[in-house]
């Protein structure tokens, strides 16, 4: 017999995606993609956040968004560890919205093979 989550757990998991996702628009939309950031950031006397700005583009760039995900993932199916499961969730749901989506897939799947076990 199935054994079924309370719906406080479920609203908690939808929770907890539904923020990744939030945020990772966040980051594409309003952070990375601007033309106007970027020329500010490109200026000699840029803000102080465009530390931060670069910080996110250069994970992307890494593919740190992916590697995190695909490792996280790997260590979720292998532990059964929550945390594990959270952080191959949210860095996956990243990595899809980031550009970088082959690893991010694979640490996706691997996270919610392992998640109805939680």
């Amino acid at each position: 017999m199935a054994h079924a989550w309370p719906r406080a757990r479920v609203i908690g998991w939808l929770a907890y995606v539904l923020g990744v996702i939030a945020l990772g628009l966040v980051f594409r939309y309003l952070v990375i993609q601007p033309h106007d950031i970027g020329l500010a950031c490109a200026a000699e006397t840029a803000p102080w956040w465009c530390q931060l700005r670069l910080g996110i583009i250069l994970m992307h760039a890494w593919t740190i968004w992916g590697y995190v995900a695909l490792g996280s993932g790997l260590i979720a199916l292998a532990t059964g560890s929550v945390w594990a499961i959270r952080i191959g969730l949210g860095f996956s749901l990243m990595a899809l919205m980031l550009y970088n989506a082959d690893y991010g897939a694979a640490g996706l799947v691997l996270s919610l093979l392992r998640l109805p076990r939680a």
